[in-house]
């Protein structure tokens, strides 16, 4: 055990060690739980996930199933419990033995994912089970778990000489023909669908399910075996809006039903355990993202038949939408460029989450033939929601303030559940089913453990004030170790969270704890706009981001300097994305931060119309560019560029699709004119987010160092060295 004296704060080198949970399942007993932990390997300066098997009980150390250079993810028991399929992108071995056959060498071509098959009886090596072209993105199993059905990329002959000639070595040109061109961390887009495949476990044949002109994605068997729930937007413009429809078709594919309507953006469904329902999350109007995401529940009782799947496009609606008209004079631009698919009726659905003014957030999970158990955000933080198909829901688990749900599964009476906290990180941990709470939890890891005992990591507290619009805005403070008011004011950094509409929560998180270490305070608000604090408070900034955002912001700061804890001479501001968006926006309205930092944040909202991923989330808010530049440039940061004084530097990622790099490239420009301190960092090759371990210590250290050149606290000499690899 460390003693207390020997610990210190948290450093660089941490990083490296430190591990999280991406997914977890149940086995139908609920005896054993496979996760995905995902580690760093710092000689490959790249992250891995592996599979790690628990009991349940706690009884005996969780035991690794894989240890490649591959990602795994997805792990799913079989019906009976004794296999366990996952998706990996490791060598394929079908096509290896497949060469060796034909005294061929292997294509060398990278491993896309495929679905692995361990025998858990048995113990060995995993069995491939899928061979597809362009690789798995989701599965299940059937309820005799003799076969899969998959979501697969599916081309067509001509489709895969095309994608042959853009991935060839001469990286032949690109032809756009879709509205959403491209995609964050996927590059351009093409148009090769994907469709449902059947795979028999035992023989590995594969059998295709769905064809034609769309996507069919997230299969789900039915308990019965009966049908195949699967998500489809068929409007014939999916690009354009967000109508993702429930379908089920027949194993056989002999007939085929759609289940919703056109008024829903369907995720996560799951079956009802007799087999009659599906429970979903979806918001009640698809293209407005401010909206609440609710738990719904449909029987499949109200569905109605399909002739003809592939040929059922367009279907179903008074007007598909996805065309902006001209603007007619005195009419409101925004009103002109919604135009969205109208339906002709709506689906039958019921809201089980109405009376809660909160956001449910991943897949439902049924605990017994009427409860459902999801994750919901309340008030910055994520907990456990427990409905019933009665329409009751109420939170369940933690009461605890300070910890944080994160994936979970349900299974044999037994819920397993990542809980996260500032000062002791993610571990798994089981509680009962039936009343999660009831007892206390038992912990099935310690990913951390070693790292949580050696250093003096922070505490976080809860602060509330009044707000830019009057009503009470709540912020999360990092308190470094030790630290009082009698200690005299801290320097404080003002961290802003992405989203918009995300939320600061009470989890463990690397770069603020490392501020704590080094002498900040650190703060979080939950700004107008945060969307685990209901409707209203998220829907206040559609159209209108940044003011009602920034003087949170502020009435933050004044409430931290009032209590005596911030210095006012030693204030700082950064954030990534809508963080980075609200720094711009922030050193443009007030000179009283001594140094900002912009992380992939975006300038000027004119030039992200068609440049970024986020058209029809810009078409919403603001109408088209051309219809409404006075609109577009009255919220974008880069109408206070002539009041910015602050020193700012601006990082940003070569290939950020989602805040692209001409938006970070404008602002250095305006401000090196301006003769404004500034400085660009431009990671190559990188995507929104930044994906190699010493990308992310090198960001931590400019960070650092821009805030010390202004005042701020030096950083240590912390050279990131002292862990060996974990994988």
């Amino acid at each position: 055990m460390t003693d207390a004296t020997t610990r210190r704060a948290l450093r660089l080198a941490d990083y490296y060690a430190w591990n999280s949970i991406t997914d977890v399942a149940l086995s139908p007993d609920g005896r054993l739980a496979a996760y995905v932990q995902r580690g760093t390997r710092k000689s490959k300066n790249d992250h891995y996930t592996n599979l790690w098997l628990a009991e349940t009980s706690g009884g005996q150390e969780p035991h690794r199933l894989t240890r490649t250079l591959s990602q795994d993810s997805a792990p799913a028991f079989s019906p009976c419990g004794r296999y366990l399929a996952f998706l990996s992108d490791r060598e394929d071995e079908l096509e290896v033995a497949e060469a060796l056959t034909n005294e061929k060498e292997p294509k060398g071509k990278k491993p896309k994912a495929q679905v692995w098959l361990f025998d858990l009886a048995r113990g060995g090596e995993p069995r491939q089970v899928t061979n597809l072209p362009e690789g798995v993105s989701s599965f299940d199993w059937s309820p005799d778990g003799t076969r899969l059905v998959i979501a697969a990329r599916t081309p067509t002959e001509m489709q895969q000489k095309y994608l042959e000639a853009i991935r060839g070595e001469e990286h032949g040109p690109v032809q756009l023909n879709r509205m959403q061109h491209k995609r964050d961390g996927r590059g351009f887009l093409d148009e090769v669908k994907t469709h449902l495949h059947l795979v028999d476990v035992a023989t590995r044949t594969a059998t295709q399910l769905t064809d034609g002109p769309c996507d069919e994605a997230e299969p789900q068997w039915a308990p019965n075996g009966e049908w195949i729930a699967f998500a489809s937007n068929r409007t014939g413009n999916a690009d354009a809006n967000y109508r993702t429809d429930l379908w089920v078709i027949r194993p056989d594919g002999s007939e085929c039903r759609r289940v919703t309507f056109g008024d829903v953006s369907a995720n996560g469904h799951r079956w009802s355990p007799d087999s009659r329902s599906l429970a979903f999350v979806s918001g009640l109007e698809p293209e407005n993202a401010y909206k609440l995401r609710h738990l719904l529940l449909v029987d499949l009782a109200g569905a109605e038949p399909v002739a003809d799947l592939a040929a059922c496009v367009g279907e179903g609606w008074s007007e598909i939408g996805g065309i902006v008209p001209n603007l007619v004079p005195g009419m409101d631009p925004v009103a002109n460029g919604r135009r969205y698919p109208q339906p002709i009726h709506q689906t039958p659905y019921r809201v089980l989450t109405a009376a809660l003014d909160r956001i449910v957030m991943g897949a439902p999970m049924w605990a017994d033939a009427e409860t459902i158990i999801v994750r919901a955000g309340d008030r910055g933080q994520t907990r456990l929601l427990r409905a019933n198909t009665a329409g009751e829901a109420a939170f369940i688990y933690p009461a605890d303030r300070f910890q944080e749900v994160g994936v979970c599964a349900v299974a044999g009476g037994k819920l397993a559940a990542v809980l996260d906290s500032p000062q002791a990180g993610p571990d798994l941990y089981t509680l009962p089913a039936a009343v999660p709470g009831s007892a206390d939890p038992t912990r099935l890891t310690a990913l951390n453990a070693a790292i949580v005992a050696e250093r003096d990591l922070a505490r976080y507290e809860r602060i509330e004030y009044t707000g830019s619009k009057g009503d009470t805005v709540e912020a999360l403070v990092a308190v470094p170790h030790g630290w009082t008011a009698d200690a005299g004011k801290a320097p404080l950094v003002v961290s802003i969270h992405g989203g918009p509409m995300a939320y600061d929560a009470p989890s463990f998180h690397f770069l603020r704890q490392y501020w704590a270490g080094m002498g900040y305070l650190v703060l979080m608000v939950n700004y107008h706009g945060s969307i685990s604090y209901g409707e209203a408070f998220c829907e206040s900034i559609r159209g209108q981001w940044g003011p009602a955002e920034h003087g949170d912001l502020e009435a933050g700061v004044d409430a931290l300097i009032a209590r005596g804890w911030a210095d006012p001479e030693r204030l700082y501001v950064t954030g990534f994305s809508q963080g980075g968006i609200m720094t711009n926006w922030a050193v443009g309205h007030t000179d009283r931060f001594r140094a900002a930092v912009s992380e992939h944040g975006m300038w000027n909202y004119m030039m992200s119309y068609g440049t970024d991923d986020c058209h029809n989330w810009w078409q919403d808010d603001l109408g088209v560019p051309w219809q409404n530049p006075e609109g577009y440039m009255k919220m974008s940061p880069a109408s206070g560029v002539a009041n910015i004084k602050t020193p700012t530097l601006i990082m940003a990622g070569q290939e950020d699709w989602r805040c692209p790099l001409v938006e970070s490239e404008q602002m250095y420009i305006s401000l090196m004119k301006r003769g404004v301190p500034t400085g660009l960092v431009v990671y190559q090759g990188e995507h929104h987010a930044l994906s190699k371990p010493r990308r992310m210590i090198d960001r931590v250290r400019r960070l650092c160092d821009w805030f010390a050149q202004y005042g701020g606290l030096p950083l240590a000499d912390d050279t990131a060295e002292g862990y060996p690899d974990q994988h």
